[in-house]
This record gives C-alpha cells, structure tokens and sequence, in this order.
C-alpha cells in the first residue's frame, strides 16, 4: 500500500505492508505534508481514501432491506431452509437492495467460524448478480473475545469468487456478560474490526425507547456510544415497538421509530447515517408499516427493513416498497 505527494518540485513516496487503516494512521497522514496534502487536509485526504477502499460507500444500506438469520438458511440450524440462492430472485421482484444475512453464530451448534459456508456464498453471488447487496452481520456474546473475533474475522475475510460482502453488521444486543465487562470487550471488538476492514460498518443497535423508557434498566448500565461513534459508519437501531402493547404511546411506530433515531443520535452528538429496521414481520399491521417507513423518512434515514424475511407477510412489501421510496 503506498501513497506519492508531491511539493510543486519532487514527489515523495510513502509505502508500507498492511491494510489502509494500519498503514496510514493520523499521525502518517499528518507527517507527509506535500504540496496536495496542504491544499486538501488531512481530512479530505482520510476521506478520499475512504472512498477508494470502500468505507465511505454506504450503498448498502440505502432503500428496502430485508433480514435472514442462521434458522432461515444454515444447515447448522434448520433442515427445512427457507431462504436460498433461489429465493433472492423473489427479494429482488419484491423490491429489495439489500440482505442483512447472518453469517455466523456463536452457539454448541454451531461450531465452525462460519454458517454453512457454500450456502452464504451461493446467496451472495445470487444477489449480486441481481443488484442486491448483502451486510454480513454477527451477533457477539462478549463471553470469549477470541471467539467473537474469530467469526467476525472469517467474515471479512470470506469470499466466494472472489465477491465479499458489501458491508458488516455487528448486533450489539446480547447482555449476559456483566455490564462493565460487556461494554470493555464491545468497545475492542469493535475498534478490531474496524482496523481490520475499510467495509462500511454498522452497528445494530438495541432501540433507546425500550432501553430508557419502557426498561431503563435493560442494558444494565450506560451503553458506550461515544466510544463507539468514529468506528461505525451506519447505525441500525431495531424497533421493538411491535412488543410495546402495554405502552400505546411507543406502540405507535411512527412515535417509537422517530424517537430511537433521535435518541441515537443524540447520543451520538452527531447526525449520523441510520437505516431503520421495524418491529416484527408478522406483528406489525399495514398501520405499523406506513407509520415506521414514513417517520424514518422523515428523519432521514437511508433505509428501511422489518424483521425478518421468512415471516413477511406477501401483502407486506407493498407498503415497505412504498415506504423505501
């Protein structure tokens, strides 16, 4: 990896092994202060550099999404799959860009780095070859480090054909591990990965309504967001408003889906990319679906999606097409 500047009389060549992120850190990027570094800045050149490796390009994450998990595909999990490389083909006359698969899974049942391999590699070259892409995403335990690192390592690394995934997911909602220990581990995983890859990131997060108002206490303590904003490229908070029966006021999920992106970001003290992804399939209404895509419209999400794709009612994508626009 190497980069040339140059001062107006000679050109200076900066090289090094690694990826983009461990060979140009600030202080590099700071050091070569050629004639285009000065002109640019720092910063638009980290930019620039974004969007040749890949980070800047949130693409996958713009329009309708849909979700499939390890219970709809793997041969780990489920011997009746109800998604494969055949249904894409369905996602895509539905109207879907993107697929959130889950691609490994830490579990007694599962025991290999990666959930059926040659099935997520057969998804994934069916729905590139339709446009679609596809997030990899896992959700980490805290318990072992080093096995929360080694599935979400075979994930960046995967290929099949030589396509990889367009984008990762980390779903930061399990909460077994003590709090300070958790949130330790969760903020190392994180900033792993993220030296590791220069695929946009994104963190599925557990939505601010049901962890501050209708169960302050479900985290068990502060969650860490400050720590976690300049890692993440996207955030997805999930809307669970489909089980606020008892509090009508968050089971309207427009007034549930407005509030978690506003919380999230303020949280965030930025205005930062989120795609929304609404409560249960199965659950939700066509009042439910209008109501959650148009308020993440409004407050400028760049998609949408509902949980999870082998549970959408056929009537559903309709209003989710619409609601996507």
């Amino acid at each position: 990896m190497g980069i040339a500047v140059a001062d107006g009389s000679q050109i200076v060549v900066f090289k090094d092994l690694g990826l983009v992120s461990q060979v140009f850190d600030e202080q590099k990027l700071r050091w070569m202060n050629g004639r285009y570094m000065r002109e640019l800045g720092t910063d638009e050149i980290t930019r620039r550099l974004e969007e040749l490796t890949g980070r800047s390009d949130l693409r996958a994450f713009q329009g309708l999404a849909t979700w499939v998990d390890g219970y709809d595909f793997s041969r780990e999990l489920t011997s009746s799959p109800t998604v494969t490389a055949r249904t894409v083909s369905f996602m895509a006359q539905r109207g879907v860009k993107t697929i959130y698969l889950q691609a490994a899974k830490e579990s007694p049942k599962t025991p290999y780095a990666l959930l059926s391999r040659d099935r997520i590699g057969q998804i994934l070259l069916a729905a590139h070859a339709r446009g679609i892409r596809v997030v990899g995403w896992y959700l980490p335990t805290f318990d072992s480090p080093s096995e929360d690192w080694r599935h979400l390592d075979a994930m960046l690394q995967f290929k099949a054909d030589g396509q990889h995934f367009d984008g990762i997911g980390i779903d930061i909602e399990d909460k077994d591990v003590a709090i300070a220990t958790r949130n330790a581990r969760l903020v190392d995983l994180t900033r792993k990965v993220r030296a590791r890859t220069w695929l946009p990131l994104s963190a599925i997060v557990l939505p601010p309504v049901l962890t501050e108002i209708i169960h302050p206490g479900y985290w068990g303590g502060a969650f860490p967001w400050l720590a976690l904003r300049s890692s993440y490229d996207v955030w997805i908070p999930m809307g669970y408003y489909t089980a606020y029966r008892k509090w009508p006021t968050w089971r309207n999920a427009a007034t549930s889906t407005s509030e978690d992106i506003r919380r999230v970001r303020a949280h965030l003290q930025a205005q930062v990319p989120v795609a929304y992804a609404g409560g249960l399939s199965d659950a939700s209404t066509v009042t439910d679906y209008q109501r959650f895509t148009r308020a993440a419209r409004a407050e400028g999400a760049l998609g949408v999606s509902s949980y999870d794709y082998a549970i959408t009612p056929s009537w559903a994508w309709s209003y989710l097409r619409a609601g996507a626009a």
